[in-house]
């Protein structure tokens, strides 16, 4: 039996236990893995996209819980792919992952874009990432 935690399951409309969703977008594959497979381990529904523009094509079909969103990848630039995510899910709750050490004034102005509810830096350590995924979805 797999152990779903409190935190990863919610009900449908029939009061049946669903899992939550996570959206992965992150251009290198060894990361979005990694991420998928943890949080696949703590009960969680994954899905995946290499890029911004693959991204979007699966948000049409999809309404996840939670996306956790590469800042730099090639293709779409990140400002482009919040303004078009805006028109197919108004409510989706993004936390960025960045390779960019941002300032205290940088940070504030992030959290401040609508959606945008937390900033992890890579490297990540995977407990904190499942940590603030629970605390997020």
């Amino acid at each position: 039996m797999v152990h779903i935690p409190v935190s990863a399951r919610i009900k449908n409309q029939r009061g049946e236990k669903m899992k939550k969703t996570v959206f992965v977008v992150d251009d290198e594959p060894d990361i979005r893995e990694s991420v998928k497979t943890v949080l696949e381990q703590e009960g969680y529904e994954v899905l995946t996209a290499e890029n911004g523009e693959q991204f979007l094509k699966k948000m049409e079909k999809s309404s996840p819980d939670l996306v956790l969103l590469d800042i730099m990848m090639p293709g779409l630039a990140t400002k482009d792919i919040l303004e078009k995510l805006r028109g197919v899910s108004k409510d989706a709750k993004i936390i960025f992952l960045t390779v960019v050490r941002l300032s205290d004034d940088e940070k504030r102005k992030l959290l401040k874009m609508a959606n945008i509810i937390d900033y992890i830096t890579k490297p990540f350590d995977l407990d904190d990432l499942v940590a603030r995924v629970h605390k997020a979805a």
